[in-house]
């Protein structure tokens, strides 16, 4: 009996051994599967934030520059002496850089200075080159004189197109204000004013003195 006792205690304790081994694998695969999960988790994550960054960075791409488009200018009138107008056959969409839209064109007015060739980048902070969305355009003073504009079609990215046109006009002096007054001969001044007294009464004296001689004879 005592041997019976002794071999079911053995096999109860191999039991509970067994038992524990099967637990302690469980958990040890638990923990490996959340592990598992949770990296795979966090890489998913990572990798839908690279994309959207890489989607919101992308820059839209300027219209070509047309072609088959001709630019004329308009030299300034005599009510606007300073003012030039452009005319583009067909017309095209034309719109400050400021706008941001890639479908669109600006003009660029180079006042008295050589334009940039195509497909070049046209310059920004020269006062002799006005970046504008609109096609008429008040140039500032400028010097009586000869003067040349010519007016180049950009991209939104101010890349210089082809299309382009140039005027040359003239800018009159400012007119000469006319003399008023004495002709010069009274200036204003106290002493002005008395030669010229002066000279009346000895012209007056002249005049008495030929009228006392002619009434004499």
């Amino acid at each position: 009996m005592k041997r019976i006792s002794y071999a079911v205690a053995a096999v109860a304790a191999l039991a509970v051994l067994v038992g524990l081994q099967v637990t302690g694998a469980s958990a040890q695969t638990s923990t490996a599967t959340a592990t598992a999960t949770a990296t795979a988790t966090a890489t998913g994550t990572a990798t839908a934030t690279g994309t959207a960054t890489a989607t919101g960075t992308a820059a839209a791409t300027p219209a070509a520059c047309p072609s088959g488009v001709t630019l004329s200018v308009a030299a300034p009138t005599a009510s606007a002496p300073t003012t030039v107008t452009v005319t583009l056959t067909p017309p095209q969409n034309i719109k400050a850089a400021t706008a941001a839209d890639p479908t669109s064109y600006h003009v660029h007015y180079f006042v008295d200075t050589a334009a940039t060739a195509a497909g070049q980048a046209i310059p920004t902070g020269n006062a002799k080159i006005i970046h504008s969305g609109s096609l008429t355009q008040d140039l500032g003073a400028l010097d009586p004189g000869s003067h040349t504009v010519t007016v180049v079609l950009g991209q939104l990215n101010h890349t210089a197109c082809e299309t382009r046109g140039s005027v040359t006009f003239t800018v009159a002096a400012a007119p000469t204000a006319p003399k008023t007054g004495t002709g010069g001969l009274v200036g204003g001044g106290s002493g002005n004013t008395a030669e010229v007294f002066a000279l009346l009464a000895v012209a007056t004296m002249i005049a008495l003195g030929g009228r006392l001689a002619t009434s004499r004879r």
